[in-house]
């Protein structure tokens, strides 16, 4: 069986603070979207779309509040160490947390990683040409 496509889900507390979160970082709201309990954007070249529904609505079916679940990290990747500066501030603007701060790793790739107000993790990352 093969898909046609491939999304993401979170369940949020406040679908309002959610969108204001991901425009303030310059995503791309999912126009096909008018649902007020759900904020839905496109993350990428290929508009790779991620849903963050509100508790208390369906999702609650799928991802009840209060339960605990595996948690996925998505690697937004940059193509400069100005361009992971530059997110790392739009992060903390928007009111992301920092979970480990700016750093060239073991690999030495130069990123950092985040969370959204709801704790849903992200890290952006520039993996330099000839590593």
């Amino acid at each position: 069986m093969k898909s046609k496509k491939i999304w993401a889900n979170f369940s949020v507390k406040d679908a309002k603070r959610t969108h204001e979160f991901y425009t303030q970082l310059g995503f791309t709201p999912n126009q096909s979207n008018n649902d007020p309990q759900l904020a839905s954007f496109l993350f990428g070249d290929d508009h790779f779309v991620i849903h963050f529904f509100e508790q208390g609505t369906k999702i609650d079916d799928y991802l009840p509040p209060g339960f605990t679940t595996n948690e996925i990290i998505f690697t937004l990747s940059a193509e400069s160490e100005q361009e992971v500066r530059e997110w790392k501030d739009r992060v903390q603007k928007a009111g992301g947390s920092i979970s480990h701060e700016l750093n060239r790793d073991e690999n030495n790739y130069y990123g950092f990683a985040f969370a959204d107000p709801d704790g849903h993790k992200f890290n952006i990352l520039l993996m330099e040409k000839g590593m």
